[in-house]
């Protein structure tokens, strides 16, 4: 099992979006075994999906049966109406989750979920992590179990600075996670000057990897997150979901 995760420490850049899509492309229309796993405290893709008001990664982060609870990791899972998908829900519970673990005196708090992760290594392809903005313990539990960190942005000043950031938390991260490979998708892509200025700055200082593939603005994905779908379910002729599938035929080529 490949584990993504999708993760910008910016608000508004398309994280939920592009990790529904991934997802309903690899798992319902190239029929690989996925598994969602919702990181962020909204919920929005445990609804995207079917699952409402579950704090399925609370209850694995803080109740696995290997940190002294009750909860086996299939215990979380839950299958969706998709081909393929299943998920581990969140809701609004996971920001206390985050303090709970924060104020855990062990050094291994930050393992439990990769630890969780290998009792079913063997039952999915990939594993599609939609995380939060805040590089909090939930959200570091996902990175050092990363293979590939993809970081959408957008045009503006304000994302070269969360990338800055990002590049440089990335650095503790690599501490403990040595093969993380990191890859910026750029999204919400307009013919503009500010939208040419990012591209190069991405391309030429950022010091990291992109997409060949750029998301560019469209309003079938507010359609869709108006009607809680992933985007290529709504809208599957759609030039930008086409962008979404090019985007996966790049990741199957980088982690296989």
């Amino acid at each position: 099992m490949k584990v993504i995760a999708v993760m910008t420490p910016k608000g508004g850049v398309g994280k939920t979006t592009t990790s529904n899509a991934l997802t309903y492309i690899l798992g319902q229309e190239m029929g690989a075994r996925v598994l969602l796993v919702d990181a962020d405290p909204q919920g929005d893709s445990s609804t995207s999906f079917g699952i409402e008001d579950e704090q399925g990664l609370t209850n694995l982060l803080e109740n696995h049966i290997t940190a002294g609870g009750r909860y086996s990791t299939r215990d979380v899972i839950r299958h969706t109406k998709y081909s393929n998908v299943d998920i581990i829900p969140a809701n609004g519970y996971l920001t206390c989750t985050a303090t709970n673990l924060s104020n855990v005196n062990d050094s291994g708090q930050i393992f439990r979920f990769k630890t969780a992760l290998e009792e079913i290594f063997e039952d999915y392809d990939y594993c599609v992590c939609d995380c939060g903005r805040l590089l909090d313990v939930v959200i570091i539990n996902i990175l050092v179990t990363t293979d590939l960190l993809i970081a959408p942005v957008k045009p503006g000043g304000f994302e070269v600075s969360a990338l800055e950031n990002l590049n440089k938390q990335l650095a503790t991260i690599r501490t403990y996670n040595h093969n993380v490979e990191v890859k910026i998708l750029l999204n919400m892509a307009r013919n503009t000057l500010a939208f040419k200025g990012m591209e190069t700055w991405v391309k030429q200082r950022s010091g990291l990897g992109y997409f060949s593939t750029n998301i560019k603005q469209s309003t079938v994905i507010e359609q869709a997150t108006l009607k809680k779908l992933p985007l290529p379910e709504h809208a599957k002729k759609a030039d930008v979901t086409a962008s979404y599938r090019k985007i996966v035929e790049e990741i199957v080529r980088e982690v296989g």
